[in-house]
């Protein structure tokens, strides 16, 4: 900004640096039931491994679906995971799971709400449903990406802000 002499002008520009989340679950979260598109409701999916998995559709993740008020989970979909996505020096590697972890909820009950708060805070700070794309590494959530959801009907309470 002081080299191009726009110091003193009012730009919105935001400066990002983050580190490489080496996550050992990730997933994607809709603030927005993508599919009954009931705002009460969000929808948390998380696979074990880097989030490339699930985005890209490769396994079948776990699916939580969660009531905003009262804050409480109410469907749980726990899906058998043969392999994760995995950072081994410059490369994605696939990995085998050990059996006894396939079929083992991603995340815990308490980590679900966990996360739901972070959804629900993003949803209200930007003010529409969001598509958020999240890491879990070393007992922390990390959020990679947040975009709206585009994919919800014209009609709903939200129509101005998103379309």
């Amino acid at each position: 900004r002081f080299e191009k002499d726009l110091h003193g002008t009012e730009i919105s520009v935001a400066v990002v640096v983050q580190k490489m989340v080496q996550s050992e679950i990730s997933g994607v979260a809709f603030s927005v039931h993508p599919i009954t598109e009931d705002p009460g409701q969000l929808i948390i999916e998380a696979g074990y491994g880097l989030g490339e998995a699930v985005v890209s559709g490769s396994i079948t993740p776990d699916s939580y679906v969660v009531e905003k008020e009262p804050r409480r989970i109410i469907d749980k979909n726990v899906s058998d995971q043969k392999k994760v996505l995995v950072k081994t020096g410059r490369d994605n590697n696939w990995v085998m799971i050990d059996k006894e972890k396939r079929n083992i909820q991603k995340l815990s009950d308490e980590k679900i709400l966990e996360l739901s708060e972070l959804v629900i805070k993003i949803e209200s700070h930007y003010g529409f449903p969001c598509d958020i794309e999240w890491a879990f590494e070393n007992g922390k959530f990390y959020i990679v990406q947040s975009r709206p959801i585009t994919t919800l009907k014209k009609t709903n309470e939200y129509e101005d802000e998103i379309f």
